[in-house]
């Protein structure tokens, strides 16, 4: 049995309530594993509600359903034949085998347009370097290194979806009657043309928004919502928006190559620095509480991360020293 098979079985054994919880647990993984896979699983899930009312009425021909199956599949299926005999024989009762059988073509008709679909996904990683990528809209995205992205060769005629891993920086082409989607692991951020910042990582979601209006959802419930305008960003961690102003244009420093520090907290300029260098540089346990009140006004461009620190070292009169992966700065 191919892959796709296997999914519609799991798919009509969970709508029938006869999937196992190994069998539940792969289907949840796969459904899981791409924002198409859930639309899939609803539309199989809407034929299968609609067969109710077939099942139940002895009127059906289901004589002369059986025999047209097998030229349907022929006309829709050229791959080796499936053995949906077998199939639809351990999940229907025989007096049931013709209707379910139609229904079974339904199913693999969307699985066959899903499969389909799948193919017309690209995906970008941007492996080596920051990598910009110019959608078939003409809107720009610019990948952080490590950072991937996941779209439709042709977007759909309702909306714009993109799937992000990572970090990127979108330049979206105005569209009222097209919206532009950003899915993360956590979010999705719903745009019409705007220029934002979107980073995303395993613990938290950051959108950071340039340009425009754009409208944040938590995925978990649709009703956590946050609208952000031009100067404000948004962190979605443990189910919670946190929304502030921006207050300097570090959040896009990997992007444009310029660290800019005006009078800046040291705790700040060691948390841009950790951004941009993609490395961790923290203050000892006994600063923490005093380097509050240590300022900083530098500015660094595409410099080495030793240059920035000696910069650093020299400003605030501290020392440096690296424990483990991390950059520590310490007071003698």
């Amino acid at each position: 049995m191919s892959q796709n098979e296997h999914i519609i079985t799991l798919i009509a054994k969970q709508l029938q309530g006869l999937a196992t919880p190994q069998e539940a647990a792969e289907l949840q993984q796969w459904l899981q594993s791409d924002v198409a896979c859930q639309q899939e699983y609803n539309d199989m899930a809407v034929i299968w509600q609609k067969s109710g009312p077939l099942l139940a009425d002895p009127a059906f021909p289901a004589d002369k359903a059986w025999p047209k199956l097998d030229d349907k599949i022929a006309q829709l299926n050229p791959r080796p034949k499936m053995h949906f005999d077998t199939i639809i024989s351990t999940l229907f009762s025989s007096g049931q085998r013709a209707i379910a059988a139609v229904l079974v073509l339904a199913i693999i008709g969307i699985g066959g347009y899903w499969w389909y679909r799948q193919a017309q996904w690209q995906t970008v990683t941007a492996s080596t370097h920051n990598q910009t990528i110019t959608l078939q809209d003409q809107s720009v995205v610019t990948l952080r290194k490590g950072s991937s992205i996941k779209y439709l060769k042709t977007f759909d005629k309702k909306e714009r979806l993109v799937q992000l891993t990572g970090e990127a920086f979108f330049k979206v082409q105005h569209n009222d009657h097209q919206p532009f989607l950003v899915t993360t692991e956590h979010a999705e951020v719903k745009v019409m043309g705007t220029s934002f910042l979107v980073n995303s990582n395993p613990a938290a979601d950051e959108v950071v928004v340039v340009t425009g209006k754009v409208y944040v959802t938590d995925k978990k419930a649709g009703n956590n919502q946050v609208i952000l305008t031009k100067g404000q960003r948004a962190v979605l961690a443990q189910d919670q928006f946190v929304q502030e102003p921006v207050t300097d244009s570090n959040f896009i420093a990997w992007e444009t190559g310029h660290l800019t520090f005006n009078n800046t907290p040291l705790p700040k300029v060691l948390q841009d620095l950790s951004h941009f260098y993609g490395m961790e540089v923290e203050l000892s346990p006994g600063l923490k509480n005093t380097a509050g009140d240590i300022h900083v006004t530098v500015q660094f461009s595409n410099q080495p991360i030793e240059q920035a620190l000696e910069e650093i070292r020299l400003i605030t009169g501290l020392q440096t020293k690296k424990v483990a992966d991390k950059i520590i700065f310490y007071r003698n």
